[in-house]
């Protein structure tokens, strides 16, 4: 444990002096203020919807570029370029590599999403809306959802180059958004038949948590980048908030993902 801990504060310092890291840290203020100054151009509920799915959109296509970026190149560039290497000279561990490059990026991507999180509290508070509890739920919620995507992504990358690794990565994602959006459909006997397939599929699979302020949104048609109309069959599928137990079992596919990252990395030649 000692190891990863070093391995990872190491790692962290590293992540920090990149530029592109840092652009993605500063995306969310400046974001904030773009969807704050588009939310005043709307009055009552549509601004608090308008300032939502700025928001919103932000936490996802932003996010899965932060997510895919950190876990596509976590393993695979510094075995190949000799820092790996020089670690395990040093005496470090396999497997102290892996965790410590893991906690590293995991952290990273805290951090950004602690950014943007209060980036997107703050334009609420500037345009008036205040504190929006639902918003930092869904924020919380989405960090589990990027968490998956960038565990994916790191286990490509003990094997696979970093753009197969991204790619993987948010294949990964929309796997675990699709089999929730069928599971929905299932549940409201929109997809007939197949609807038994779908729940056995469902149980074993990776998904992803729904916030509440999700569902608010799709039901009252703020649909929106983040928030698609979800159509089979020509009918549409209203998604549910969802429980504790899908965050936790989004949460044990990612550390089913984490393990596959060092089973990868046991096989791999190190530079």
């Amino acid at each position: 444990m000692r190891v990863a801990l070093s391995v990872s504060a190491l790692e962290a310092r590293r992540l920090v002096r990149r530029r592109w890291f840092l652009w993605a840290l500063a995306a969310g203020p400046v974001a904030a203020v773009l969807i704050a100054l588009s939310a005043l151009g709307e009055q009552g509920l549509a601004r608090e919807d308008d300032l939502r799915q700025g928001a919103a959109t932000l936490l996802l296509l932003g996010g899965l570029a932060v997510a895919a970026a950190l876990g596509a190149a976590a393993l695979n560039t510094d075995s190949d370029s000799g820092h790996f290497g020089a670690l395990l000279g040093n005496g470090a561990s396999r497997v102290g590599l892996v965790a410590g490059a893991l906690l590293a990026r995991v952290a990273g991507l805290v951090a950004v999403l602690v950014v943007w999180g209060l980036s997107a509290q703050g334009a609420s508070v500037a345009v008036s809306l205040g504190g929006d509890a639902d918003l930092a739920l869904h924020t919380a919620l989405m960090g589990i959802a990027l968490l998956l995507t960038l565990t994916a992504a790191a286990a490509g990358s003990s094997v696979v180059n970093p753009a197969v690794s991204a790619i993987f990565g948010v294949s990964v994602f929309i796997t675990a958004q699709a089999m929730v959006n069928l599971k929905a459909a299932a549940d409201q006997d929109i997809i007939g038949t197949a609807g038994a397939g779908i729940n056995g599929a469902y149980l074993i699979s990776p998904r992803i948590p729904t916030s509440p302020l999700m569902e608010e949104l799709q039901v009252r048609d703020a649909t929106g980048p983040a928030v698609p109309r979800v159509d089979i069959n020509g009918n549409e599928v209203l998604l549910q908030a969802t429980g504790w137990q899908t965050a936790v079992w989004a949460l044990g596919w990612c550390a089913l993902l984490g393990l596959l990252a060092y089973l990868g990395m046991r096989r791999r030649p190190i530079a």
